[in-house]
């Protein structure tokens, strides 16, 4: 078969392999869509060592077909369209949060018998953990299917930090994670949704798919001053940061938000952050990471997010706007890596 093999940085080769053979409890997909993760490009652009020796395999947006059962596997058949939840979540099973359910901050997350583990979603199969494959609705396709890791991440959000009728979101980002936020948030309930970026166009698709009813370009501006125009000077009742990256945002995130009111931080930052403890201090700021995925109170929340979108309440086609051949790989990536020249918000990749 097929398969994106990464040695390193920009180093991205299709090559060659075997087709792999499940095992007990595991299922053989034939991969329709793969999308590129704002994660992914971690090691793309050389901000954090891998922690795979090279070449490597990834991708953990994916959706196919189930093309072979391994011993013991019930609830799928062959043929069968399922989305996977991504294997970097797995976890142990039997600690203390694994058994409460809390699986994404397991210790030892994303091993299997001691190996590291992960989605190989940037080749024409791969083999996954039964339960992590989900049946798809006959009205979700593989392509809307890529964005169920990040509206389920956008489900888990606001599980941790839930939203009020009453209340006003601040999102920092227009990428898939802030729009797809955006239509979560709405559909749970707040009162308005601020969405803050850098570029034109992506503000502009998060107003028409239903992701923010009032934008904030920073090119026009300070964002801060902006937020504080639109709520009469108290600030956002709930702040929530999308980018990561190596710029300052979380500072920026605070002073966003009211007295009283709550930010959380669900980009993965690459350099350290510096904040003002005395603002935080004196508005009495709740501050919540917020880490993937896992489930809440038994119900699983990428489930959630399937059932979300099968129900027409979340637009997920207007947020991928690029597709790729699995040959072209590369080229994808810098579609991702370079999102001011392409226009890219999500890009599918198609083996």
């Amino acid at each position: 078969m097929r398969a994106a093999r990464f040695y390193g940085g920009k180093d991205i080769r299709v090559e060659e392999i075997p087709v792999p053979e499940p095992g007990p409890g595991e299922v053989l997909v034939r991969i329709r869509s793969a999308g590129i993760c704002g994660s992914d490009l971690h090691n793309y652009r050389g901000n954090r060592a891998s922690v795979f020796t090279p070449p490597w395999e990834q991708g953990h947006e994916l959706a196919g077909e189930v093309a072979g059962l391994g011993k013991d596997v019930t609830g799928l058949k062959i043929g069968q369209r399922i989305a996977i939840e991504g294997e970097h979540l797995v976890g142990c099973g039997v600690c203390r949060h694994c058994l409460a359910g809390d699986n994404h901050i397991c210790p030892t997350r994303g091993f299997v018998n001691g190996q590291r583990h992960g989605s190989h979603g940037f080749s024409e199969y791969d083999v996954c953990v039964a339960r992590n494959c989900h049946p798809l609705p006959h009205n979700v396709s593989c392509d809307e299917a890529v964005l169920l890791d990040s509206y389920a991440c956008a489900v888990h959000v606001l599980n941790r930090a839930p939203l009020h009728v009453t209340d006003t979101l601040a999102i920092i980002g227009t990428g898939a994670i802030g729009l797809t936020l955006g239509q979560v948030a709405r559909v749970y309930g707040a009162r308005r949704v601020i969405m803050i970026g850098t570029r034109a166009a992506p503000l502009r698709i998060a107003q028409n798919c239903g992701a923010a009813d009032e934008v904030v370009a920073i090119e026009d501006g300070d964002p801060v001053a902006a937020v504080m125009k639109l709520t009469d000077g108290q600030g956002a009742d709930a702040v929530i940061e999308t980018v990561g990256g190596n710029a300052q945002i979380l500072a920026q995130a605070m002073a966003l938000a009211r007295r009283g009111g709550t930010v959380s931080v669900m980009g993965v930052f690459t350099a350290p952050q510096t904040i003002d403890p005395s603002l935080g201090f004196s508005r009495e700021l709740t501050v919540k990471w917020s880490n993937s995925l896992s489930s809440w109170h038994g119900i699983s929340e990428f489930r959630t997010a399937i059932d979300l979108v099968s129900s027409g309440r979340l637009l997920a086609a207007p947020i991928i706007t690029h597709h790729f051949p699995l040959e072209k790989i590369a080229e994808a990536f810098a579609a991702t890596d370079d999102k001011r020249s392409s226009g890219a918000i999500r890009v599918v990749v198609h083996a």
